[in-house]
């Protein structure tokens, strides 16, 4: 590939190349390569925004993974796709909704942290700077039904995407004043829900009897594959995120119970208003 075929393949997927200036070394070999954090701020590979719409400033956005209640609203003509995120592959739709204070994007993201923090770089790049996540999660303790509210308040990095924008160390937590306006609006709305820990994973197959057991010990109650990265990446850059999950399949040492979680188009839909709601108060 030639440097003409490069430069085109860059420009049509929302990236381009930066000359980096001559840095000293910050960082040092470790034993595993995740392990070596490096505090420079400046990346090779930044955001272009220049491909995209030019648009009034929209600061605030929900991030789902509820294809059934984005296609709903489509439908219904309640949210209008804005424009497309310019990345390999297929390319995730940016929606616009329309509330009575303010216009909020909505992204359904693809699974996985690092689309999770890539969602989070491009559209912190074009000006967004308040996201709230809504999705669902297994559970490790069947005694949480689909019809809590869950508020992930830290999570354990079982993953790789938050260690390149973290040091390292076994949990990342929500910001505090994100959680306390969460809490607040949570209360406000007389919803029945919990604080809770969640174990961060990229292997959804990997999730082994021993591991689980492990994982329920130091306090988790979900396991799911974007938390750790959302809270690294918003701290990292200064953004206020929180993630809203609802309790789906379960997750446990003697097995796993699906509970035809994907059926739950209620509880989906008043997640998603919730979501709507508290990104508001942010």
């Amino acid at each position: 590939m030639n440097e003409i075929e490069v430069h085109n393949m860059l420009a049509n997927n929302s990236e381009a190349r930066v000359n980096g200036q001559k840095l000293k070394n910050n960082i040092q070999p470790a034993d595993y390569p995740i392990l070596e954090y490096d505090n420079n701020r400046q990346s090779i590979t930044v955001v272009k925004t220049d491909i995209y719409p030019k648009r009034r400033q929209i600061k605030r956005c929900i991030i789902t993974y509820f294809q059934d209640v984005v296609v709903k609203l489509e439908t219904s003509y309640k949210i209008f796709e804005a424009f497309k995120l310019r990345i390999e592959g297929k390319r995730p739709e940016v929606y616009q909704l329309d509330t009575p204070s303010e216009s909020i994007y909505v992204l359904l993201c693809p699974l996985g942290a690092p689309q999770a923090a890539r969602m989070l770089e491009i559209l912190s790049a074009m000006g967004v700077e308040k996201f709230v996540v809504c999705g669902g999660a297994g559970t490790l303790d069947d005694a949480i039904t689909g019809e809590k509210i869950l508020l992930a308040t830290a999570a354990v990095r079982d993953e790789g995407t938050s260690y390149h924008y973290l040091p390292p160390a076994r949990e990342v937590a929500i910001n505090e004043l994100v959680r306390q306006k969460v809490v607040a609006c949570l209360q406000a709305e007389n919803q029945d829900f919990i604080e809770i820990k969640t174990w961060t994973t990229d292997a959804s197959f990997r999730e082994t009897p021993d591991k689980v057991e492990m994982r329920r010990r130091e306090g988790c109650a979900t396991v799911e594959m974007e938390c750790a990265a959302y809270y690294a990446v918003a701290q990292f850059k200064g953004l206020d995120c929180a993630v809203l999950l609802y309790a789906g399949d379960v997750v446990h040492k003697e097995g796993w119970d699906y509970r035809n979680w994907h059926a739950r188009n209620d509880m989906r839909e008043h997640l998603f208003d919730l979501a709507v709601k508290c990104v508001l108060k942010l």
